[in-house]
Parts: C-alpha cells; sequence; structure tokens
C-alpha cells in the first residue's frame, strides 16, 4: 500500500530541507546523499524512494524555489491596480525574500555554480529570469500606458532590475546583516521612480 498523500508530501518536503540544509552547509559538489539521509528521520532507502539522485534533488530546489518566489509575486501583484504601488511591492518581497533566506541565498549560489556545467540548471535559470523579466517589464508598461511612468524600453530595465536583485544576493550571503533590507528595497524603488516618473 501506498503512503496517505499527506504523508507522500511531508517525507518529500523533509527531503527537500535536509538537501537544502547540507547544500548550504557543504555545498553541492561536496555534499552526499548520505549527508542528506543523515538529517532525516527515516531511512536512506526512502529517500531514493523519492529522489534517485544528489542532481534531481538539487534541480527540484532549483524549481520549486523559482516557482514559488514566482507564484507568491504574481499574487501579490495581481491584488493592486496601481503599477507604482506594484514596484514598492515587488522591492519589498525581494528584500524581504532576501533577509529571510540567508540558507536559501547561499544554495542560490551553489546553482549559479552550475551554470556553465549542467545545462538543465541553465535551462531553469533562462526561465526564471525570463519570467520575472516579463513581470517586471509588465508593470513598467502600465504604468506607460497609465501616463504615470515616460517612455522607456521596459524590457531592458526589467533585465537592469532583475541582475540588481542578484548582487544583493551575494552581498545577503557576505554581510546579511549589514544592511536594513527594508530600506534597501525602498531606495532603490524611490530611485527607479524618481527616473520613471513623467516629468512636469
Amino acid at each position: 500500500m501506498s503512503p496517505r498523500p499527506t504523508v507522500e508530501k511531508e517525507r518529500r518536503e523533509a527531503i527537500l530541507q535536509a538537501a537544502l540544509t547540507c547544500f548550504s552547509r557543504k555545498g553541492y559538489d561536496v555534499t552526499t546523499m548520505d549527508d542528506i539521509a543523515a538529517e532525516l528521520p527515516f531511512s536512506k532507502g526512502l529517500l531514493y524512494y523519492y529522489f534517485k539522485s544528489k542532481r534531481e534533488l538539487f534541480l527540484t530546489l532549483l524549481q520549486e524555489w523559482a516557482t514559488t518566489s514566482i507564484q507568491t509575486w504574481e499574487t501579490l501583484l495581481a491584488s493592486e491596480d496601481d503599477p507604482i504601488t506594484k514596484l514598492h511591492q515587488s522591492a519589498a518581497f525581494v528584500t524581504q525574500l532576501l533577509a529571510s533566506s540567508a540558507e536559501l541565498s547561499r544554495v542560490e549560489m551553489e546553482f549559479w555554480g552550475q551554470l556553465g556545467r549542467e545545462q538543465d540548471v541553465a535551462d531553469a535559470f533562462r526561465s526564471i529570469f525570463a519570467q520575472f523579466r516579463l513581470q517586471l517589464a509588465g508593470v513598467i508598461r502600465e504604468g506607460i500606458v497609465a501616463g504615470q511612468f515616460r517612455r522607456v524600453d521596459g524590457d531592458a530595465l526589467a533585465a537592469a532590475l532583475v541582475g540588481m536583485y542578484d548582487g544583493l544576493a551575494l552581498q545577503a550571503i557576505v554581510h546579511p546583516d549589514a544592511f536594513d533590507w527594508g530600506q534597501v528595497g525602498e531606495t532603490i524603488t524611490e530611485v527607479v521612480l524618481d527616473g520613471l516618473k513623467q516629468k512636469g
């Protein structure tokens, strides 16, 4: 008899959390399936029942992080009509994510480290970046159509903002407590909005 769906879900989440902990602590290359199994309250056999390899675990973590982040952000944007408010909310969401997930940020660096070696990782990041740029460019275009923002290349600005996030993620690892992350988000938003707003 197969485990109940709730048990399946709980075990799977426990495995992903154990993998996240190990990848954050030791790095992807050094971590072994034995390391991950040692973090779990059940047998190594069950670990292999859910995930056949460390690579599969790594890619699943990447995909689930991306899916959860994008879905949460999209829900946030859908609850508001004003483009200016959407930019404020987006900055707050991103900086809160950085401030509350140092472990995940360290693993994100591990993801980046695999870009040149794993085509699946590169493909996943290509999709992630495209989705984030699409959402941001959409907000910028909404502001242009509404007459709140001056005409700019929304795709180019979205690419620059996504790049800014990556730089902040690196700083969140090196100096997690060096900044008021909420203030960082607000400052970025105000500077961007100052450049976007119609003058006169």
